[in-house]
Parts: C-alpha cells; structure tokens; sequence
C-alpha cells in the first residue's frame, strides 16, 4: 500500500520505522523545527509545543534524518501525520481558481478567507480545498512562538497564496 502523507488520514498500515529521510544535497546547514520533503518531520520541541497547545491529531512516527553530503544524522525529529482534512475556505471571500473545476484539494489561492464556524475546533488540519497548506489556530501559532522555536513562518489566510 502506498502511503500518502498529505491526505489527512490515518494510514491503514504504519510506515517501516524509523523513517528514514535524506536532506537535499544543497541543504544550508540549519535544522529548523520543520521539514516538510513530501514527508513532514517536526522537531522534538515543536512537537511539545503543539502538545502544549492542545494539538492532539498527529501520528508520529520515529526518523532519521541524514545529510547524504556529510553522512551527519539527526533523531530528535518525527514524521508527522497530521489526520484531519477540513474544508473551511469562504469561497466568497477568497480569491481563487480551481484548475480541475472543483474546489477540492488543487485550489489555487491568491488570497484566503478562513470561515471559523467549519472548522469544527481543529486546532491543526490539512485544507482540503488545497491539500499541502495547514491550518493551525491562533492558540496554536502563539504557543509555538512561546517556545521560541526559529526558523518558523506564518502566513496570514489573506495574504497566502498557493
């Protein structure tokens, strides 16, 4: 079976672990708390930030990352599932296309109107109007910035694009 790990959903069978990923050959040097290769990997400290905040929908698998480069591994990371997929975008309030003519996992934004009411109370979840971006609530965003975790952006739903 194939595993996806931008679905949002619970993988009928658990990966080999650890998972093992390589870093891109032209990696700078700097661990940030989050990776995201097709396989998200967060930090240890990220991952207890998001606990601190109540984030509680994260399968977590043991990794290894390497640097091919300078065979240099690091295991103070996961591999991240995040189960959840919502479909919370206010069309009419977002600019958008939908190139497959449903706005459904392929959306593309160019700009984003969050309606709260959908999202049920999710404090983390993948976007099912476009499957690689996550959510996250204000909550969760002021406990990673509390945890003084670098390297880590936010975008504003009105001011992302993709």
């Amino acid at each position: 079976t194939q595993v996806s790990w931008r679905t949002g959903h619970r993988f009928e069978a658990p990966p080999p672990v650890p998972v093992q990923v390589n870093l891109n050959p032209e990696f700078p040097g700097v661990m940030v708390p989050m990776f995201d290769s097709g396989i998200l990997l967060f930090s240890n400290r990220m991952l207890e930030a998001l606990t601190a905040a109540g984030v509680d929908n994260l399968d977590q698998y043991d990794a290894v990352i390497r640097d091919p480069t300078t065979g240099k591994i690091w295991g103070d990371y996961k591999a991240v599932n995040i189960v959840g997929v919502v479909a919370c975008a206010d069309l009419s309030k977002s600019k958008w296309v939908a190139p497959s003519g449903s706005p459904l996992v392929d959306t593309d934004f160019d700009s984003l109107a969050i309606d709260e009411r959908k999202t049920g109370g999710a404090l983390m979840f993948r976007l099912a109007e476009f499957g690689t971006a996550i959510g996250i609530h204000d909550n969760v965003k002021k406990s990673l910035e509390e945890h003084h975790l670098e390297y880590l952006d936010f975008t504003e739903p009105a001011k992302w694009v993709g």
